[in-house]
């Protein structure tokens, strides 16, 4: 499954991709993101993601790795994970690129999702309605985090 979204950020392009880079701080903004740990410094993370999608409750421990980094612009991001009650397994490959759009920015995002397991029986039409409200819920914290409510 492939995802494309995008949205108008009221900061500039340095503010944004400052905030980018603070993972602790940017994971607060990701719904369902329980906890991060920093294995090395933008270039390997774990996580665990919890989410309910449709009648399955997942709970993901992930290991994320940053593929490459082109500051202060676009950073693509591989994770992995599988939730141990339902046996899905999770690959998403995410393009984050952050652009100047008049006096603020564009925060784009491009992802690629493999589903494999029990939610993949879900089909695309729940699992996009999920994303779709995850970006929105993600959209709308970065933007309180960046006072622009």
């Amino acid at each position: 499954m492939e995802f494309n979204m995008s949205m108008a950020v009221p900061a500039t392009p340095a503010q944004l991709w400052s905030t980018l880079l603070d993972v602790p701080r940017i994971s607060s903004c990701i719904p369902g993101c329980e906890s991060v740990e920093e294995i090395q410094r933008l270039a390997a993370y774990k996580a665990t993601v919890k989410q309910k999608i449709g009648p399955f409750k997942l709970e993901v421990p992930a290991d994320i790795i940053v593929e490459s980094i082109t500051e202060p612009s676009h950073v693509r991001t591989r994770a992995t994970g599988r939730d141990k009650i339902t046996g899905t397994r999770l690959a998403v490959v995410l393009d984050v690129t952050v652009t100047q759009a008049g006096s603020g920015s564009t925060f784009a995002v491009d992802a690629k999702v493999d589903v494999q397991g029990r939610l993949a029986t879900m089909g695309f039409g729940i699992i996009k309605r999920r994303v779709d409200q995850n970006f929105e819920e993600f959209e709308k914290r970065l933007k309180e985090m960046l006072g622009a409510t």
